[in-house]
């Protein structure tokens, strides 16, 4: 980057115009430019239990088992209270509390699965809701992949209890890709807030104030289903820039860094021109401890996320922590009451329920702080400079040329907005292997994976990028990823036998019930 300035030599303005030359990280300028210019922050979302609930019929199926499990505990807990013959009167009536919570969510959960195994396999992805005593038809939305393939998806969207679930097939072909999707309490309004909507609903000019990024550790396919379904409108931004400027996918186990997030768009490019060299601005670990002063890109954002563990050392620093999303036991605390139900886990739940809330509190808060700190102070002194110019002294050490910004980091420590106390004390629900559901599709890649696929694309032969989840010699594609890899461990022999198996039991679960 060079800027054309006005040197000063021993108090005298020089004439002649002179250059300052900086060696920038990439993408900063791009950055900065937006923050100066169109006045918006960047913010990066994650998905699961951050801004929704998303499961299939297998999920479900293990987190009643769980349920059912903690309830038999707290059962058999009980029942040697009672045999001990002592003065348990309190224990006992805080393990009812809780067993009766676990009945509550466990019948919840098997709502939602009698629901989603209805849509699974039903040959019109209709939706029998038991609650409404209504049958739900879907609707067919034409979207388009990862890939930029178009299909029609079957969606069905419902409310139960003023809370809101939709249905949808990530592959229309196969059901085993059926998801039921739960968007968090006070979703549109944080949506309202951040493509300026609710300037409109207001009479105002329509104002957006961050450009937002997803990173996720969920599979591509369904990470872009996920948002699409949160956002159909793409009020926030086109849906056309999810995959190659505003969503990253870190294959688990890596961790998510944010310089590769906001950098996203420039990697993706770098992917396109040259599929067989890694790009040279991805951050890894061999890169990490080289970066430097491009840590200061990332001073300028901020990343709302349920847990910080699944971050860079570096990027923590920038984290707005909520509270993990748990529909149904917030629901099942809801239908209790604040008598019935455990205390703690009752204001746990309502205080998840106003997360989002606070998001957006928040948000206000740092932006409003950020650009009263920019405009009165940063703006003047560099006005100041650029109309007395600078002494040559000055310009060998430009990072002091103007007052430091005070970082992300300091201004969400001194948010007025305070996380809930029960942060960090919520169960966090086992859903490793649930974030691989849809392997099937290979939609969750190595970053050498993509840019196979990205050759092959550019090759004429996208088909080929990523090998197909087929059977060999001839057999038939297993269409649940639990089983293929079961199948694949098991031998050739035995793999024939499980697939054939499991065509048979796909027509049986198509047939009429």
């Amino acid at each position: 980057m060079c800027c054309l300035v006005c040197s000063v030599t021993a108090g005298q303005k020089s004439t002649a115009g002179g250059y300052w030359g900086y060696v920038v990280p990439s993408n900063l300028l791009n950055l900065a430019a937006t923050v100066l210019h169109f006045g918006r922050l960047a913010v990066v979302f994650d998905l699961d239990e951050t801004l929704l609930m998303a499961h299939t019929v297998d999920s479900l199926q293990a987190r009643i088992k769980r349920v059912n499990a903690a309830k038999e505990a707290k059962s058999a807990e009980m029942q040697s209270l009672f045999d001990s013959g002592g003065d348990s009167t309190q224990q006992i009536q805080e393990l009812s509390a809780e067993m009766q919570l676990l009945e509550a969510e466990g019948a919840l959960l098997q709502q939602d699965f009698e629901m989603l195994d209805s849509y699974r396999r039903d040959l019109q992805c209709r939706v029998y809701c038991a609650a409404h005593s209504k049958t739900y038809e879907p609707t067919w939305e034409r979207v388009r992949t990862s890939k930029g393939d178009e299909v029609s998806r079957p969606i069905v969207r419902m409310e139960i209890d003023g809370r809101p679930l939709i249905f949808t097939r990530i592959n229309p072909d196969s059901k085993s890709t059926s998801v039921l999707v739960r968007p968090r309490p006070n979703w549109r309004m944080l949506k309202d807030y951040l493509s300026g909507i609710e300037d409109v609903k207001q009479g105002l000019t329509r104002k957006q104030r961050f450009d937002v990024y997803i990173c996720t550790t969920a599979e591509r396919e369904y990470a872009l289903e996920a948002w699409r379904l949160l956002d159909p409108e793409g009020s926030i931004f086109p849906l056309d820039q999810l995959v190659p400027r505003r969503m990253l996918c870190v294959p688990h186990p890596a961790k998510k860094d944010l310089l590769n997030v906001l950098r996203w768009e420039q990697i993706y490019a770098q992917m396109m021109q040259d599929p067989k060299k890694p790009p040279s601005i991805l951050v890894t670990d061999e890169s990490r401890a080289l970066k430097g002063p491009a840590a200061a890109a990332a001073t300028m954002s901020v990343i709302v996320d349920d847990r910080a563990d699944v971050w860079e050392d570096i990027s923590k620093k920038d984290l707005l922590q909520v509270m993990p999303f748990h529909p149904h036991k917030e629901a099942a605390c809801d239908m209790l009451g604040p008598g019935a139900a455990p205390q703690a886990e009752y204001q746990a739940g309502r205080e998840s329920d106003g997360e989002l809330q606070r998001v957006v509190n928040t948000l206000r808060e740092l932006r409003s702080k950020f650009y009263t700190e920019l405009d009165h102070h940063i703006k003047p002194e560099a006005q100041r400079l650029m109309t007395l110019g600078v002494s040559e002294a000055l310009q060998a050490n430009p990072t002091e040329l103007l007052p430091p910004m005070t970082p992300m980091s300091e201004l969400l420590a001194t948010s007025q907005f305070k996380p809930p106390a029960a942060l960090g004390l919520t169960e966090r629900e086992d859903r490793a292997s649930d974030l691989r559901l849809l392997a099937n599709d290979h939609t969750m890649m190595t970053m050498q994976q993509q840019q196979q696929e990205v050759a092959a694309a550019a090759a004429g032969n996208g088909a080929a990028a990523v090998p197909a989840p087929a059977a060999a010699a001839g057999g038939v594609a297993v269409s649940d990823p639990r089983k293929r890899r079961a199948a694949a461990a098991a031998g050739p022999p035995q793999q024939q036998q499980q697939q054939q198996q499991q065509v048979k039991n796909d027509g049986a679960a198509a047939r009429p019930q």
